[in-house]
């Protein structure tokens, strides 16, 4: 009996069913691990904390930091975190810990959607697909406890891009329908979704369309958009103006130099090890200029132009789309023609070799990412804070982490303990608009000092004010510069050292992960 080949057709749907599992797993692993949510999210907490409080009608500002921040941040996110809590009886903080992997997963097969249009080939699509799933960034990024947003950004974003794409390339227009519900949830979803959205659209129709109907089905789309989204943004113009939102939009970080960030292709990839899937991205770019087909490669370009801060997050989109089409038109071909018996050995032996390091890479980034959150000794520490503590009073809050984005105690202390922290960064992208880049180096100045002595103290804490009442000082911090810290045998600090044998300041709480100051 003759053994029964698997179809091209059979093959793309069992990958496309593989990249899905176990891109789920790995979106869902370090969460699992770490009990907790992973890195960020205080913030959300609180939002989705106030949304309840309020019987889900919007409060005029946060409760977070004590800061009066607007509550201006897109919504959705908030809403459905808050309406899963109440309606299962869910802890928010459960929700900030899961949900952002969950819709992390859904992204999968969204990015499958929004691959096939682009690139119009099945088997393509469904290799671009299982680049995206297993790139290790995406896994960290969008399934920490600030993925709340980010996560159902992307998911929508992708929605809407691909719908996008059939009503400019195809001209269907039942297909507006989808790109104006889809967009109207990516404006609700996040701040810098909606700013790819339109770039990534506009481009779409400059590079594949530039028709008359094309443009006048855009404007219908951006109207929709636009009626989906107002009630929302028309309210917060309504109590705070402008200004919010202005100050939000000049924390982008956009410059022509952001371009050379492309040259360390590991931001957008984050591979632990060898950067294999950047290696086949970067390849599959160089590929498509050389046969002078720039939509995808410029595509990667326009993201790092519009807004540089995320664009290592949305660039996984072209550069897996790029690796997926280097795979199926010159590796495999090439695999292929090295196998002389015609038993796709050579392409076997590739898989086999490929398979386990994907999997190694992705458990081990897992494991790395799980270390990163506030552990239980430092949560202890917050709640003796939030019981002991005078509500008005004013910390700083220092972990030794120089990186803002990956500084979890610092994020989480206003959350858990209801308390000012001086020199917590979140939020403030609403507040600081041009002066947010100085408040980023100032931060990382203050966390600089953690190892010396008071002298830097004195100097880099003039930025925040000198009206603060306590110092909470981390000895073990969980990451340096977002990598793992060996931290474990750590028992002190310089910094804890030095206010020991200051008389202006006392102990009030002491174990073996925080050292809490009072300033006398």
């Amino acid at each position: 009996m003759k053994k029964q080949e698997l179809s091209a057709g059979d093959a793309g749907i069992l990958i496309l069913f593989t990249a899905t599992i176990f891109g789920s797993l790995f979106r869902l692993l370090p969460v699992w691990m770490a009990g907790f949510p992973i890195n960020d999210g205080g913030m959300f907490y609180t939002m989705v904390q106030d949304l309840r409080s309020n019987q889900y009608i919007p409060p005029l500002y946060t409760t977070y930091n004590n800061l009066n921040i607007p509550f201006a941040y897109p919504p959705l996110g908030f809403y459905v975190g808050a309406g899963i809590s109440d309606l299962f009886n869910v802890s928010p903080l459960a929700v900030i810990r899961w949900l952002p992997g969950i819709v992390n997963a859904l992204c999968i097969p969204a990015f499958y959607f929004f691959a096939k249009e682009v690139l119009n080939n099945e088997f393509q699509s469904v290799i671009a697909t299982l680049v995206y799933a297993m790139i290790p960034h995406l896994t960290s990024w969008l399934s920490m406890g600030g993925g709340l947003t980010r996560s159902f950004g992307m998911l929508f974003m992708l929605f809407t891009l691909g719908y996008v794409h059939r009503v400019f390339i195809q001209n269907d227009k039942r297909s507006i329908w989808g790109a104006v519900i889809f967009g109207g949830l990516t404006v609700l979803s996040h701040t810098e979704a909606p700013i790819y959205t339109i770039a990534i659209a506009l481009y779409i129709w400059a590079m594949k369309s530039r028709s008359l109907k094309g443009g006048l089905n855009g404007i219908l789309i951006a109207i929709g958009v636009l009626v989906i989204a107002a009630p929302w943004y028309g309210m917060i113009i309504y109590r705070h103006g402008m200004e919010p939102l202005l100050s939000a939009l000049q924390t982008g970080g956009q410059t022509f130099w952001s371009l050379l960030r492309l040259i360390n292709i590991d931001i957008i990839t984050e591979e632990p090890y060898l950067d294999l899937l950047g290696v086949f991205g970067v390849l599959g770019m160089i590929i498509l200029i050389i046969k002078k087909q720039y939509f995808i490669p410029v595509m990667l370009v326009l993201m790092y132009l519009v807004q540089p801060r995320s664009a290592h997050t949305v660039g996984s989109i072209p550069l897996a789309l790029a690796a997926g089409l280097f795979f199926t038109e010159i590796l495999l071909p090439a695999l292929s023609k090295l196998d002389e018996a015609n038993t796709n050995g050579g392409i076997k032996v590739f898989l086999l070799i490929l398979t386990p390091y994907l999997l190694i890479n992705s458990i081990y980034q897992g494991f790395m990412l799980s270390q990163n959150h506030v552990s239980n000794g430092e949560q202890t520490t917050m709640q003796w804070v939030k019981e002991n503590t005078p509500a008005d009073s004013q910390f700083l809050v220092l972990t030794g982490e120089p990186e803002v984005m990956c500084e979890s105690s610092a994020e989480w202390f206003p959350a858990l303990t209801e308390r000012t922290s001086l020199s917590t960064l979140q939020g403030r992208e609403w507040l600081l608009g041009n002066k947010f880049g100085e408040f980023i180096g100032h931060r990382a100045g203050i966390q600089s000092c953690i190892d010396e002595g008071l002298e830097c103290l004195d100097r880099e804490s003039s930025y925040f004010g000198v009206d603060y009442d306590y110092i909470y000082v981390s000895i073990q911090s969980p990451t340096k510069n977002c990598g793992p810290s060996d931290s474990s045998t750590r028992t002190t600090r310089g910094l804890i050292t030095a206010l020991e044998n200051h008389q202006e300041y006392s102990v009030v709480y002491r174990s073996e992960k925080v050292v809490l100051f009072e300033k006398k």
